[in-house]
Order: C-alpha cells, then sequence, then structure tokens
C-alpha cells in the first residue's frame, strides 16, 4: 500500500491519454487511406532477419510511459517539450498515412520458439501492416533521446540507458521485419524536425505546461 501512495497517477495519465488519442487517429486514418503502396529497397534485403530484436522492440511499449514519469519526476520543462513533440509528431505522421498509406510484406515465421511466438502476436496484433511510413516507433524512440538528453536534470545513468535501448528499438523495427529503411529514416527525420520546431516555440510550451498545470 505504501507503495501505491508514492506513486504519481497524474503522469501515468497523461501518458495513457496520449497514447490512447494517437491509437483512435492511428485507426482513423486507416478508414480514410486508400490502397496501400507496397514499400521496401535493396538496403532491406541485406538487413537479416533477427527474432531476438523483439525484446526491445517490445521495451518501446514500457518507455512511452517510462520516459514521460521521469520526466514529471525530474524536469517539467523537459517532460512538456516531450508531450508537444509528441503529439505534433502524431498528428503529422497519421496525415501521411492518409495522404500516402504503405505496406511491407513480412516473412512467413512458424511458432518454433519464444522470440518467434512473441514476434507472431506482435504481427497478429498490427495486421494487415499498414501505416509504416514514418514509423512512429522510430519517432518516439528519438523523442527519448532528445528530450532525456536536452536536460541537465536527468541522470547520466539514465540519458545512456535511454540512449542505448532507444538505437536498439530502432534497430529492431528492421531486424524484425516491422518496418523498412525507409520508414526508419522518415520517422527520426519527422521528430527531429518536430522537436527542432517545438523548442523554438515557447509560447507553444507554455500552453501546453498551462493546459496540463504542469
Amino acid at each position: 500500500m505504501k507503495l501505491f501512495k508514492n506513486i504519481k497517477f497524474k503522469p501515468l495519465c497523461i501518458s495513457l491519454g496520449m497514447v490512447a488519442i494517437q491509437t483512435i487517429f492511428y485507426y482513423m486514418a486507416k478508414v480514410f487511406q486508400g490502397e496501400p503502396n507496397i514499400i521496401g529497397g535493396i538496403i532491406d534485403t541485406k538487413i537479416p532477419f533477427c527474432n531476438i530484436f523483439i525484446i526491445p522492440y517490445c521495451i518501446w511499449y514500457v518507455l512511452i510511459f517510462t520516459v514521460p514519469y521521469y520526466l514529471y519526476i525530474k524536469d517539467k520543462d523537459a517532460l512538456s517539450k516531450y508531450i508537444a513533440s509528441y503529439a505534433i509528431c502524431s498528428i503529422c505522421a497519421d496525415i501521411i498515412f492518409v495522404i500516402y498509406p504503405t505496406t511491407i510484406v513480412r516473412p512467413v515465421l512458424h511458432n518454433n520458439g519464444f522470440f518467434n511466438y512473441a514476434t507472431i502476436f506482435i504481427y497478429s496484433n498490427d495486421m494487415p501492416p499498414v501505416n509504416c511510413m514514418p514509423s512512429l516507433h522510430c519517432a518516439v524512440s528519438m523523442l527519448f533521446i532528445f528530450t532525456t538528453f536536452s536536460s541537465k536534470e536527468v541522470s547520466n545513468t539514465f540519458k545512456i540507458i535511454i540512449f542505448i535501448v532507444s538505437i536498439l528499438i530502432m534497430m529492431a523495427t528492421l531486424f524484425i521485419k516491422q518496418h523498412v529503411f525507409i520508414d526508419f529514416l522518415t520517422g527520426i527525420t519527422l521528430m527531429t524536425y518536430t522537436y527542432i520546431f517545438v523548442i523554438n516555440n515557447k509560447k507553444l510550451l507554455n500552453k501546453v505546461k498551462k493546459l496540463l498545470q504542469l
């Protein structure tokens, strides 16, 4: 009971709300988009399937709650940058999903081991594989890096952990064949431009702080 008393529920609620809204818009994009375009290139044929990368891929789902929670405790200015960037990047991505819907060809896997089973589970919960470009897994992973490294309040240990895990997550999108290289590249690029826009827009950041009472 003492553990629950020490938990701050506001940042968890903020994260849950952001993920819920993003998910709604993600599936709305599927309703309005046309026939998806199959994407992939020569680079993707050189990248082997490696099912062990399903571990860092799934850690992403933990970090989307852990990172904003940590920022809420340590640096609310960094949290406001995180929230604004997450929201704007998600909206831009959903617009791209509608304008240029994409899909990929995944490998056929057999249920012959934990890592394959876990990958098949991820595949089955994302069928058909559309809304691939840009990769939000990669975009948000870059946001983890940007917001933690820009804060003087975040410990160096946490920064290093987030950096390593985020890089592994981005690599994982390619190695488990959930995304192709162009998805990876556009996800990183979209978040980079989004974050630059956000950190140079103090009026927007003040509105985020005021709205969420940070």
